[in-house]
This record gives structure tokens, C-alpha cells and sequence, in this order.
């Protein structure tokens, strides 16, 4: 007699997912751990959406995401299912939006965020997510808006304040994020006046 053993084969391979109307949401590939390698997702239109990698049914790699026209709105790489490292974003009509670095899913480092005309919005930098040290704000005409210094996310120390033609219009401190002393304001031949005493109750 002759037995027979049946061993169950997997069979892995492209896969597709669709919205409930029918039409095509993405396809990629398939192992026994899940989602792997690149996976392309389209919106309902059927305009690309996103080509994802991933890597035991984690996003791994870099990954790429698109606006509906199908130009390109952020770049990023993932480790792992978590962001790591340099990502790019970008406006709607193609400028730059920000641009900067993440550790463990955070922002960390110098980041640059952007207006849609191209100039530059704000600068500064994050310690775990939160900003840290000193930071530049800009007007949308290039000129700068204030400056000064955060710590542990909250505005520390001495700020300035600027109008869009460069002069400067306050000045005073921090002490995390809560205004204190004497701040001062600056008329229109750029002398410098007691404004406000945060002291004082």
C-alpha cells in the first residue's frame, strides 16, 4: 500500500488591493513574512500615490510620495518601520517645503523649512523632536521675522523681533517659554523703548 503525504505548499508572490468601487489600490509582493520589496499604491483616480519598499512587512528602504498630478511631495528612508535619516517634502507646486534629518522616528539635528515662493521660512534645530538652540523665522519676502533660542521646546533666553523691512520692532527674554524682565520695542528711528516689565505684576 502506498500512503500518500500531502505537504501544504505556500505559494507567495504579486498581490493586488482595491478600494470598495473596484478599482486598483496597490500591488506589490508577498513572502510568508508579509509585504516585501516595492509596492506601488495609487489614489482613487488612479494617479500614482506612493512606491513604498518594504521588508518583512515593514517599510524598509527608501520611500517615495506623490500629489495627485503625481509630482513628487516627500522623499524619506525607513528602517525597520521607522524613519531614519534625511527626507525631503515638497510644496505642491514643486518648491521645497522642509528638508532635514531623523533618528527614531523624531526630528533631530538642523532642519530648513520653506515658503512656496522658495524662501527660506525658518531654520533651527531638534534635540529627540522637540526644538533645541538657536533658531532663525523669516518673513515670506526673504527678510527676518525673529531669532532666538529654545530649550527643551520652549523659547529661552533673549529673542529679537523684526519687521519685513529689516528693522527691528522688540526685544526680549525667555524663561522657558514664559516672558520675563523688561522688554523693550524699537521706534521708527530705530531708538530703543521700555515696552512692557513681565515682572511686574
Amino acid at each position: 500500500m502506498v500512503v500518500l503525504i500531502l505537504i501544504p505548499i505556500l505559494v507567495f508572490g504579486q498581490d493586488s488591493i482595491y478600494y470598495e468601487d473596484g478599482k486598483l489600490k496597490a500591488y506589490g509582493k508577498l513572502d510568508e513574512a508579509g509585504k516585501t520589496g516595492l509596492w506601488t499604491y495609487f489614489y482613487p483616480e488612479g494617479t500614482l500615490n506612493s512606491e513604498l519598499y518594504f521588508e518583512n512587512d515593514l517599510l524598509h528602504g527608501n520611500q517615495k510620495y506623490y500629489d495627485f498630478d503625481e509630482s513628487i511631495l516627500g522623499i524619506e528612508y525607513w528602517e525597520n518601520g521607522i524613519i531614519q535619516d534625511s527626507a525631503w517634502y515638497y510644496h505642491p507646486n514643486g518648491e521645497l517645503e522642509k528638508v532635514g534629518i531623523f533618528k527614531d522616528g523624531l526630528y533631530e539635528g538642523k532642519w530648513l523649512f520653506y515658503f512656496e515662493n522658495g524662501n527660506l521660512k525658518r531654520e533651527g534645530y531638534y534635540t529627540e523632536g522637540t526644538p533645541d538652540s538657536l533658531w532663525h523665522f523669516y518673513h515670506e519676502n526673504g527678510a527676518l521675522y525673529q531669532k532666538g533660542s529654545f530649550q527643551r521646546g520652549n523659547e529661552h533666553g533673549v529673542w529679537h523681533y523684526f519687521d519685513e523691512e529689516g528693522n527691528k520692532t522688540y526685544e526680549g527674554t525667555y524663561n522657558n517659554g514664559q516672558r520675563v524682565g523688561q522688554w523693550y520695542f524699537f521706534n521708527k528711528s530705530g531708538k530703543m523703548k521700555k515696552w512692557k516689565n513681565f515682572d511686574k505684576k
